[in-house]
């Protein structure tokens, strides 16, 4: 190795294994990171990438292995001695204090603070940051007032007013619209060029091969191979995240269909906020049919499927569900009439993150008299029960004891698919199925939508990710301002007709302008 490659090389990590629960998550892995260099991290949901990043931020420590960094040896006492060092990682979830502004945000726990903080001078500090790197912030807004986007953007500022060597950033773009998404891809490229090295952690395989210079692919926690990216393409890169090709083509057979199956009729629901959110909504959905429902976040899509499982209330208007109205039904009494729903926070929302994988698993179904002795739950049942639904789906963990929320982002999906599905309901409602997830987790989902659909049952499907619709819906309805702007079978209209309809326009208002272009 040549003494210019050594000096280059910020991070090395040799022979890394790690273990929870008597599972090995990480097995003897090796990572390098040069400076100038962007590396991508790439493997499906529970590969072991970010417990690798954390190994390396000190949050954990190895069981084996030995990490460098600049050539020195490094252990940690505890996970503040990266940062000081120069290793900092911007996490899924922000650490960010949502009610100071973004200038003490990035006061707040830096190294050279004293006594009495002098603003000023750190906001001028702050500012040449700000200037060398393109950021556009403003530094006495209120964190919980921003956007996605730019709180995506004051998390990576606090790392660089650190001056760290070393960026983590870990599924940066979850979160982000595609415009916010670019945005940061130009930003990493922008710091990269500076000479810091940044370790880009993500199952998203455009994003890796539009930003990186390396990837690093983990299955299972096992290094499979670390590639150039002028060497490889997107299905090698698949093929080494899940050992196959990814397939997204689904069959899609006849269905014997009850066409007003759910009736939903001059819907009105608010927001949190008290502001009309569904405005006199009107639709059907059939059995054995999945109607997608695009449109830009904020639209009243999630307060429409609030409405529909009774966790909002509705002002006005009548929702039939098998010729019943249940608009104010409690979200119980929908469970047991036969309405799934599998939201898009399945973190906060999804699970009970402090209880057991088979608590989760069991929880819509302990009350029925199968799982009784008398009047007395039957654990043992309910935990065969879950059991079986981890064995069926392929639910990867060390034991059904498992707090939910140390789950990885696509198990997590896995049970609360597997917990929706087994109950075998009429209805399912899925509020952004696969975000957040790599593309085996991604294809387990669509599958199960699919086989819903061909089984007969009604499926209503939020999303913001136009393949996702395209690929599993019958009808698509585009929502905007809290009303459908087109409902249309799948195939009538082009993606930019559609973008047009989510701006705002009306079907017949999007083809005319189309037709111009």
């Amino acid at each position: 190795m040549s003494e210019k490659k050594v000096n280059s090389t910020l991070v090395l990590m040799k022979n890394i294994s790690k273990s929870f629960y008597g599972n090995k998550v990480n097995t003897d892995v090796e990572f390098k990171l040069e400076k100038g260099e962007i590396h991508a991290l790439l493997g499906e949901n529970g590969a072991g990438k970010t417990t690798l990043m954390n190994m390396l931020t000190g949050v954990y420590f190895p069981d084996e292995g030995s990490i460098y960094f600049k050539g020195k040896k490094i252990t940690y006492n505890y996970p503040g001695e990266a940062l000081k060092i120069g290793i900092g990682m911007v996490h899924q979830r922000f650490s960010l204090v949502g009610n100071l502004t973004v200038l003490e945000n990035l006061i707040l726990g830096h190294p050279d603070n004293k006594f009495i903080l002098d603003l000023q001078k750190n906001r001028k500090l702050i500012q040449t940051y700000m200037d060398q790197f393109k950021f556009q912030v403003d530094l006495d807004a209120v964190v919980d007032e921003l956007p996605l986007g730019l709180r995506q953007k004051v998390e990576i500022l606090k790392m660089l007013v650190r001056n760290v060597d070393v960026l983590i950033v870990d599924e940066p773009t979850t979160v982000l619209t595609k415009q916010e998404a670019d945005n940061l891809m130009r930003i990493l490229k922008e710091i990269a060029s500076t000479g810091k090295g940044i370790i880009f952690i993500t199952h998203k395989m455009a994003e890796v091969l539009e930003v990186a210079d390396k990837i690093t692919v983990l299955r299972k926690g096992i290094l499979v191979s670390t590639v150039n990216k002028t060497d490889t393409n997107a299905g090698e890169l698949a093929r080494m995240m899940v050992g196959k090709e990814s397939e997204l083509t689904f069959e899609r057979p006849e269905v014997c269909l009850t066409k007003n199956f759910l009736q939903v009729k001059n819907l009105f629901v608010n927001s949190n906020k008290g502001v009309l959110a569904v405005n006199n909504l009107s639709f059907n959905l059939a059995c054995g049919e999945v109607l997608g429902i695009a449109g830009v976040t904020g639209n009243g899509q999630i307060e429409l499927a609030n409405a529909l499982t009774g966790n909002r209330e509705v002002i006005r208007g009548k929702i039939i569900f098998k010729d019943k109205d249940i608009a104010h039904d409690t979200p119980v009494q929908r469970i047991d009439e036969g309405i799934s729903y599998v939201p898009g926070d399945r973190v906060n929302v999804g699970v009970a993150g402090s209880r057991s994988v088979w608590e989760n698993l069991i929880m819509k179904v302990y009350r029925k008299s199968e799982f009784k002795r008398g009047i007395l739950i039957d654990n043992k049942k309910l935990k065969k029960y879950a059991e079986k639904i981890i064995e069926k789906y392929n639910i990867f963990l060390p034991g059904i004891n498992l707090p939910a929320l140390l789950l990885s982002g696509g198990n997590l999906q896995k049970l609360i698919i597997g917990r929706e599905i087994e109950r075998n309901c009429d209805l399912y409602i899925f509020v952004f199925p696969t975000r957040g997830l790599d593309v085996g987790a991604t294809e387990f989902v669509r599958k199960s939508i699919m086989n819903l659909r061909n089984e007969g049952k009604a499926v209503l499907l939020i999303s913001g990710d136009f393949d996702e619709l395209f690929a599993l819906s019958d009808r698509i309805a585009v929502m905007y301002e809290g009303k459908f702007t087109g409902v249309f079978n799948n195939g009538d209209h082009s993606l930019e007709e559609i973008g047009l309809m989510m701006s705002g326009h009306t079907e017949a208002e999007a083809v005319k302008e189309m037709s111009n272009v």
